[in-house]
């Protein structure tokens, strides 16, 4: 094994900069630079921390986001190494770059075309989804690319509508591991996303002016859904008991179908307890009903495992899983997928048949490469991580500039956290959204996503995609915003 670099580093405490941020920054430069020569081996997480007295996990934070643009690849069982990155790219600092003494080569648009724009970056904390700049470039280009290299004409066309066989095995094997759900790849459904999975079963299970069950609060697009297809819209209260069931029991004509979020309840946060659980699939055997299960984002639990998801409780074929690669991959990517109780395959298929498929084939091969290969479980575990910081620096930053005003308590699951006013805060919560706007923060009001009259106000507040140093500018920004005046 070769001897580990030696890396020139000098971090100052002083400074306002985190020292994962300062650590992630030296060692950017030093690889830039050449002065760390590509190949070269890395100190450990740990032996680095001990030299620089620091914690071990601000190492691997700094060790993570330079593995995650690239300069940095782990080995298994050997150590972390730098990249094999181009040597255009080397000998040139980020400031030589900016200073324009090292031009890059110039890149045009196509003719006739505008200027590519530059993607903004979300304001926090807008987004309740993944922070795509950890988002894991070079492993996904290299699958990309070798799936393509190996595809024959199947790949454009001629695929079982159902989606790609190998990625349908994926999917299989980590529902198995992380949501103990048991299903055969032949009851799975490539979908362009969760919502077109929604709106899949919809379109199998259901007729114009049936009722369907959602909870309220929830998701306003669900909503839109509904009110598309012509479906009556039955609102079942929700709280931090989980969903009312005596409501739902006491309904006449009991609904169809019943859209719930059980491992994390959208958008107030909670689990539907296994008592409700149990008795909610109970109901629907006892009126022949089907549950959506739309498990969105349940892959982040930052305490223990992940819990089951209600379809791993389903003995009687009641359940419909659905889940999306949106919230801890890309966005982009546009794919989900629906587990379907073999009883009811045949509707979906005989409606696929009918109106298409909607997710892209395109990338599926190498979604399946790299879920089978350990990539997305092991990009899962790294923002997890990443993601737990991240919101204990948001609850200490609103702790500390704003605990007077707010009330944030930390989640166990899931990509955003809940600040309920205080009485000294005048004002409805969309007041509040209104007046953090204008400050530049942004903070979508809790009582937008119930059906009838709120019964709960707050702010939502997305931790995933922003970083510890956006996080605290913001809320010194709602701070100023919500300053007695």
């Amino acid at each position: 094994m070769p001897k580990a670099a030696v890396l020139p580093l000098s971090l100052d405490p002083s400074s306002g900069t985190p020292a994962y941020r300062q650590l992630y920054e030296q060692i950017r430069a030093l690889i830039l630079e050449g002065r760390v020569c590509r190949g070269a081996r890395l100190p450990s997480t740990r032996a680095l921390a001990a030299d620089l007295a620091l914690s071990r996990s601000t190492v691997v934070a700094a060790y993570e986001q330079l593995a995650s643009e690239g300069y940095l690849q782990g080995r298994h069982g050997s150590g972390i190494y730098v990249s094999d990155i181009p040597e255009e790219s080397l000998h040139a600092s980020p400031r030589d770059r900016r200073d324009g003494r090292r031009k890059p080569r110039p890149q045009h648009p196509p003719p006739g075309r505008e200027p590519w724009p530059t993607p903004a970056l979300p304001l926090p904390f807008g987004s309740l989804g993944p922070d795509m700049r950890l988002f894991p470039l070079a492993d996904w280009a290299k699958l990309v690319a070798r799936s393509w290299r190996q595809a024959d004409g199947s790949v454009l066309g001629g695929q079982p509508p159902t989606g790609h066989p190998a990625l349908r095995r994926a999917i299989a094997d980590h529902l198995t591991e992380w949501r103990g759900v048991s299903a055969s790849p032949d009851r799975i459904i490539v979908t362009a996303g969760a919502g077109d999975g929604i709106e899949l079963t919809l379109r199998a299970l259901t007729r114009r002016g049936d009722p369907v069950a959602i909870e309220d609060p929830s998701y306003v697009p669900l909503r839109t859904m509904l009110a598309a297809h012509g479906l009556r819209r039955l609102a079942i209260p929700s709280d931090s008991r989980g969903l009312a069931l005596d409501v739902l029991e006491a309904a006449a004509p009991p609904p169809r179908v019943a859209v719930v979020t059980p491992s994390r309840q959208f958008p107030l946060g909670h689990t539907l307890p296994l008592a409700r659980r149990l008795r909610l699939l109970d109901w629907a055997e006892a009126t022949d009903a089907v549950i959506i299960e739309d498990d969105y984002d349940s892959e982040y639990r930052y305490a223990g495992r992940p819990i089951e998801a209600l379809a791993a409780l389903d003995a009687d074929e009641r359940v419909i899983y659905v889940g999306t690669f949106s919230k801890v991959f890309s966005p982009g990517l546009r794919l989900g997928y629906l587990v379907v109780p073999g009883s009811l395959l045949g509707r979906f298929e005989a409606t696929l048949a009918a109106f298409g498929p909607r997710a892209s084939f395109h990338t599926q091969p190498a979604l399946a490469a790299f879920m089978a290969e350990g990539l997305f479980a092991q990009h899962i575990r790294r923002t997890r991580r990443i993601y737990a910081a991240r919101q204990d620096a948001l609850l200490g930053a609103v702790r500390e500039a704003l605990g007077s005003l707010l009330a944030v308590e930390p989640q166990t699951t899931g990509m955003h956290v809940i600040a309920r006013p205080s009485a000294r805060l005048t004002g409805d919560d969309g007041e509040l959204s209104r007046l953090a706007a204008a400050a530049g923060v942004t903070a979508p009001a809790l009582s937008r996503y119930f059906v009838g009259p709120p019964r709960d106000a707050g702010l939502l507040l997305g931790f995933a995609a922003f970083e510890p140093e956006e996080v605290r500018r913001a809320v010194d920004a709602l701070a100023a915003a919500f300053a007695p005046r």
